[in-house]
Formats: C-alpha cells, structure tokens, sequence
C-alpha cells in the first residue's frame, strides 16, 4: 500500500485511481494508465497478485486448452487471444492437450485451480466433465475454431468447416480435377476434421480419403503410399498446410512438377504458405480475428456480464500457384496472394 501511495504522490492522482490502473485498467484512460504504469516502474511496483485477487475477487485470469503448440496455425491464434486480453488487464494461461479429452479435462481442471475466470477450448469433441465443471462454477466456457449456431453447445466464435472444405473441393472441381485425393489427420478425436471430410463429400462424393498423422512426415508418407498402391490422381487436397508441405516434399522427391503433373491445395494459409515453390493454394482461416474477438467476448462477459454468443467468421480460397487447370495454364507464380 505504501508504494501505491508514492506513485500516487508523484502522479498527483488519488489512491483509488492508482489501484484502478492495477485492477481494471480499462477503467482508465490510455495516458493516465501510462503516466501511472510509468511511474511504478520507476519504483520497481508490481502488485501482488493473490493480494489484488483478495481485494478485488477477481483473479484477471482466463485459460486456454488447445491441442498443441507444434505448428504454427495454433501459435498464430493464441498470439492474437493474448494480445485482445492484455490490453484489458488479463493474463492468458495456456496449456496442450494431444486432442485428447481427458486430458483437456485434467488440464482444464487444473487451470480452474490456478483461478482461471474463463475457458477456451478448440472444437465441440469435450469430456462431459469439462461441460459439468463449468456449468457447476459458472465458469464461461468458449470454443473456437468452429462454429456451431446450436443452442443447446456452449458457444462457439470460428469458421464453419463443413462449408469451407466444400469451397475447397469446388474450387479443384471448378479447375476439371475429378481424380482428387484428401490427405487429413485423424479424425476420431477431431470434429473439425470429421466436418471438413463432410463437406468435401457433399460436393465430390466418391472422393478418396488417405489419414495420416498430423505433421509434414505424414503428408509424405500419403503421397509414397499413393504411388506404391498405383493410386493415381491430379491432384490433392490436404485438410492442413502442414500435410501440403509433407505432400509438396514428397512430390519433388518423385519428380513430380507442381502443377503441371498434380496439383496441390492446402488448408490453413500458414504464412510460410506463400513462400513454398511454387506458392501453396490453400484455404485462409480467420485465425487472427478468431484470437481477438474470442477475447473481446471474454471481457465483454467477464467485466459487464455481455453474455456470450456464437458468432461465425469467414474464411476464403487463396489462389496461388500449386493448382491449375487440367490440361490448361499454371497460375502465374508472380500473382499477388
């Protein structure tokens, strides 16, 4: 308290205003938080969290749960999930799952001990428990990376799969491809995944799927299997940039051109995507703006009770230069992504 009242002497704001900046920061103005932030680190201050928690009842906590840090379309998210939450004076604890649902649950379970005020999980696939634990201490629960209008699912803020991977399938469809293979990860554990495979059907019904493990080894190891089973076909839709590049690797390997001999989507718009040779086409999802509206729905609920409400986001083809027409031209390698 002593050090709160020096910062309050040397910025001539009161105590009350001093402990505002602390504690809900977004109930200051942005110069008079950076007067008063600048000040406490000219004295070396940093408030003690478990005694603001005391005093406020509000720990500035929220939670993620998400299935791995491998690769960068989940990097990409969080980055902007903490960005959105700092600015309100939030603090993000992250943990990783495997895509396994009592292990979500465990570490869920742990996060709410350490006094996360939210939850962000991936997907609509969760144990009962985790549902039943939120329910029970009224603990906001958010899923991204899908969305779901239904009612009777916790709400959801991200991208509606089933028809973006239709999208992706009559694009190659539209380009004359009717020898088309989908490379994807599992999909037990993955109603992202499940949806996407859906949707592709809907539109390329008799479409052949090869599973594999989510990473570049497994986009490899699809391609070689297709070549030693004779399996031959024009091109390849991959459900993440990840297995494109493992397929990209493995074509080179072969001898394969890209395009002219197969073509080659992906699904993600990583951002190393455009800077494959040649450059991937692939399917952009909103994962950015995922990051900062999932955190402006926290807040906005955590801080004045808004409640939470699906909301779905809208994801695009990005046309570069692995894909082409049957028979026809390449897309110019120098085209703007």
């Amino acid at each position: 308290m002593s050090s709160i009242r020096e910062i309050a002497r040397r910025t001539g704001y009161s105590i009350a205003t001093v402990s505002r900046v602390f504690n809900r920061p977004d109930a200051v103005s942005a110069k008079t938080r950076e007067l008063i932030e600048s000040a406490a680190h000219s004295l070396g201050y940093h408030p003690h969290p478990a005694a603001r928690a005391l005093a406020t009842r509000r720990t500035r906590i929220v939670g993620a749960a998400i299935p791995g840090i491998e690769h960068s379309i989940f990097a990409r998210f969080i980055s902007a999930l903490e960005r959105g939450l700092k600015q309100h004076g939030y603090a993000l604890v992250l943990a990783t799952t495997g895509n396994d649902v009592q292990e979500e649950l465990e570490r869920c379970s742990d996060l709410v001990r350490m006094g996360a005020e939210g939850i962000v999980v991936s997907g609509l696939d969760h144990h009962a428990g985790l549902l039943a634990m939120c329910d029970q201490r009224k603990i906001p629960l958010l899923c991204t990376s899908i969305f779901a209008p239904d009612p009777v699912h916790p709400p959801t803020i991200g991208y509606d799969n089933y028809a973006l991977a239709a999208n992706a399938a009559g694009f190659l469809k539209d380009l004359g491809h009717e020898r088309i293979v989908v490379v994807h990860g599992p999909r037990h554990n993955n109603d992202r995944t499940r949806l996407r495979i859906r949707g592709i059907r809907s539109v390329l019904p008799d479409v052949l799927l090869m599973e594999t493990e989510m990473s570049v080894r497994g986009g490899c190891e699809a391609l070689g299997n297709l070549d030693r089973g004779g399996t031959t076909c024009t091109a390849v839709l991959c459900l993440s940039d990840v297995l494109a590049q493992g397929v990209y690797f493995e074509a080179l390997r072969r001898g394969y051109r890209i395009p002219d001999a197969l073509s080659i989507m992906g699904f993600d718009d990583l951002d190393w995507s455009r800077w494959l040779s040649p450059p991937l086409t692939t399917m952009h999802l909103p994962v950015d703006e995922m990051g900062h509206e999932a955190a402006a729905a926290l807040v906005g609920h955590l801080d004045n009770g808004v409640p939470l409400v699906s909301r779905k986001l809208e994801g695009h083809v990005v046309e570069r230069a692995s894909t082409a027409k049957v028979g026809g031209t390449p897309v110019d390698a120098a085209r703007p992504a």
